[in-house]
């Protein structure tokens, strides 16, 4: 009987501990616990001056404290560096870099493209304000959290480069070679390349020139398709329909064409549910594309990017990481800030593909 009862006693207590193991408490992220990532370098109300003939020179390394929470095991914390102008509370803050590190170096020409698009105006100092925002994903803003900002002046070169161009006069614009739109050589091997909207009626018809008049070299159609005669009678070129072409030109070979098809550009995003576009307008004063959409819902995943013809196969997002310009061929989705009524405009005058959102 006393072995009968020192057993029960037994399995009873065994029991006891393990209910008491079951009801250990499990970690839970304390967001009072934790503290934010601190910038360290550089010092706040630094100063900048960038240069043309710097331009490839690190202008800065960012270097900030790492994120501390008070769990253990937890996945890699992602820091988001952050810029904007001074005292704009960061309603329109540019991503400098989105990184696992604790450091970013910088160079002169890409702060330079970035705070010229901001606004800074060129050999004028201008403030902005940096700072951290750190999480651990996407998922949930649970784990949020934001470095004290620091300030700095930056005082931006003009960065103009003037590229080799031809005008491209035709019946979609009155053949009027000093209002009509260019296509650039962008490094020197006299290979031109631009984007020119044709629009709906008319003949379709174009020439090149190598000035904004017709009393220099123009560029007409060859005997052979997509090539090219400089001789003053030569008959016009022509593409397919209305709708925007990349044109490319070799004046060594005095060849040319229109690329693969026509690319009518579009804006589509988070808030379309990925599937409807709206279409862009195409400005042949300025050569860019650009429309408005207003009442944008606000959120944190709140993205778009360029897409061409309604459909993937063609489509631009931001450079990996992002500069808050350049566009590149399927890159990542664009981040807007805080909705709105927003404008985006799209630019082939350049090397690459730019953008701009104005809200």
């Amino acid at each position: 009987m006393k072995r009968l009862t020192f057993f029960l006693i037994a399995i009873i207590g065994i029991g006891l501990m393990s209910s008491c193991e079951k009801k250990e408490a499990t970690p839970v992220l304390d967001m009072g616990q934790a503290t934010p990532a601190g910038i360290t370098e550089p010092a706040s109300e630094s100063q900048f001056i960038l240069a043309e003939a710097t331009a490839d020179s690190i202008m800065t390394t960012f270097k900030w404290s790492a994120t501390k929470y008070n769990l253990d095991d937890l996945e890699a914390t992602k820091y988001s560096l952050q810029i904007d102008l001074a005292d704009s509370n960061f309603v329109n803050a540019r991503e400098l870099v989105n990184t696992t590190e604790t450091s970013f170096a910088i160079t002169e020409s890409e702060m330079n493209s970035i705070v010229m698009s901001m606004g800074l105006e060129a050999d004028v100092a201008g403030m902005v304000e940096i700072r951290i925002y750190s999480f651990l994903n996407t998922e949930t803003d649970v784990s949020e959290l934001y470095s004290d900002r620091i300030s700095m002046t930056i005082t931006p070169y003009s960065g103009v480069v003037e590229f080799a161009k031809l005008w491209v006069p035709g019946d979609y614009q009155g053949w009027a070679p000093a209002d009509a739109p260019n296509v650039f050589d962008f490094d020197g091997d006299g290979i031109y390349n631009g984007y020119i909207f044709f629009p709906e009626g008319g003949s379709f018809e174009f020439k090149f020139t190598s000035d904004p008049d017709w009393d220099h070299t123009n560029y007409g159609a060859g005997v052979e398709p997509g090539t090219l005669d400089i001789d003053a009678g030569a008959g016009n070129l022509i593409v397919p329909g209305p709708g925007g072409y990349h044109l490319e030109i070799d004046i060594n070979n005095l060849t040319w064409n229109y690329g693969d098809a026509v690319e009518n550009w579009g804006v589509i995003g988070e808030w379309l549910a990925w599937t409807d576009d709206i279409d862009m307008v195409y400005d042949p004063i300025n050569q860019y594309l650009s429309v408005t959409v207003e009442d944008i819902p606000a959120a944190e995943n709140q993205r778009f990017k360029f897409r061409a013809n309604d459909a993937w196969d063609v489509n631009l997002g931001s450079l990996d990481p992002p500069d808050g310009v350049t566009l590149s061929p399927g890159g990542p989705d664009i981040p807007i800030p805080d909705g709105g009524t927003i404008t985006f405009i799209l630019r082939f005058t350049g090397p690459e593909p730019t953008y701009e959102i104005i809200k």
